[in-house]
């Protein structure tokens, strides 16, 4: 959408340069690497989810822990994984608390070791954005993880392609959130299927290469301009 924002303040096509946020994709693939051949930080379970971000409010993720109570009936062993530090964590252990599911809920804190953050990543099947996000799709995907998530800022219009690596949600909305989650989670090769794909996007359109390229580019640019 940028070409249609910017343009209508009347900046011509041609000056505008659009690339994505990512990352320093070559560490984290590398630390992918390194974990395939660790053991796991936790015990095999298929159907573990899980979040990564700062614990704030915009991030909803209450909705997952909403998602987590109603699907554990389908879902015996379902389990979230809960990775981030913030003001919200207090209230979102005694949600967990009071909806009678926080013996499957791990609160790991922050974590910002590549490695270790791909231990964790390795260890769960699906990574769930409730709410606003960012590079954590991005890390998420460099796992080979398949991703839910809603419309929120836009950057993840360029990472999650609707049934292909991942599926989106209505924003807000926990029945949405859980159909998508229920479908996946009933789908172990569609599972493992999504988060090959979501490999191949960061190995061959978004990483940390094709987005300096797009900087490069738009200098380039630049400075012929300046001297034409």
């Amino acid at each position: 959408d940028a070409y249609h924002i910017i343009g209508s303040y009347g900046v011509a096509r041609e000056k505008i340069f659009v690339t994505a946020n990512s990352p320093d994709t070559d560490e984290l693939l590398e630390a992918f690497k390194q974990v395939q051949a660790m053991p796991l930080i936790l015990p095999k379970n298929p159907r573990r989810l899980i979040h990564v971000g700062r614990l704030v409010k915009w991030k909803r993720v209450d909705l997952i822990l909403e998602a987590v109570r109603r699907l554990q009936s389908k879902f015996p062993d379902i389990e979230l994984v809960i990775v981030g530090k913030g003001p919200e964590e207090e209230s979102l252990q005694q949600q967990a608390l009071a909806l009678g599911i926080s013996d499957r809920v791990r609160f790991v804190g922050g974590v910002y070791d590549p490695l270790t953050l791909g231990q964790y990543l390795h260890a769960s099947a699906i990574y769930v954005l409730a709410g606003m996000g960012g590079l954590s799709i991005n890390d998420a995907m460099c796992f080979a993880k398949p991703v839910v998530c809603s419309v929120a800022d836009g950057t993840e219009k360029r990472l999650v392609r609707e049934g292909f690596n991942g599926h989106y949600f209505q924003n807000g909305d926990p029945d949405s959130l859980i159909e998508q989650l229920d479908g996946l989670l009933s789908d172990p090769d569609k599972m493992f299927n999504f988060g090959q794909n979501s490999l191949k996007i960061i190995q061959e359109d978004i990483n940390i290469h094709t987005v300096l390229r797009e900087y490069v580019r738009a200098f380039e640019f630049a400075i012929s301009s300046k001297h034409a």
